[in-house]
């Protein structure tokens, strides 16, 4: 499956088959294209080679955790390297946000260096969408920040992490 054809497909997964929601009334295709986005700014950070897994993964980042979808099922799709990171970037089963984001997801997560870029990508476009509609979630990035650096700052990416900063003062 090319790049487009997946991204078209985590699109109708989200908006059609589950009639996903971005904040309420968006459909959720509009998020991913913003993480897509995202990966399209800083795509000078990773390899050249790894753009368009990337891209694949950003698409396909909330498959598991929201649209049904297995391992098996995206492997079979997209291959090994794209499930896996969407696989790194999945939160854990747990009845609040901290059990979700324990610190086994975290390390689990930074062993994957191509996952916490697609996930970077992901809180960005979160915290950046967050700004305009002056929702609650930039207070929980903000507060979850410390954690984020603490287990993937990768020096590579301090570029991610220095704009995420920025945009935290945009919100106090």
């Amino acid at each position: 499956m090319s790049v487009g054809e997946f991204v078209d497909f985590c699109r109708r997964q989200h908006d059609v088959e589950c009639n996903q929601k971005y904040n309420v009334e968006l459909p959720y295709s509009f998020h991913l294209d913003r993480v897509i986005g995202e990966a399209v700014e800083f795509r000078s950070l990773i390899e050249t080679k790894d753009f368009n897994t990337v891209v694949m993964s950003c698409a396909g980042h909330d498959l598991i955790e929201d649209a049904r979808m297995t391992y098996n099922d995206i492997a079979n799709i997209a291959g090994k390297e794209v499930v896996d990171i969407i696989y790194c970037c999945t939160e854990e089963k747990g009845r609040n946000r901290d059990e979700r984001h324990s610190e086994r997801y975290y390390t689990e997560l930074a062993k994957n260096k191509l996952a916490v870029f697609v996930k970077l990508c992901d809180i960005i476009a979160n915290v950046k969408f967050g700004i305009l509609t002056n929702s609650s979630m930039v207070d929980k990035y903000k507060r979850e920040h410390s954690k984020t650096v603490e287990y993937l700052y990768f020096k590579e990416y301090r570029p991610m992490f220095d704009y995420l900063e920025k945009l935290f003062t945009l919100k106090t």
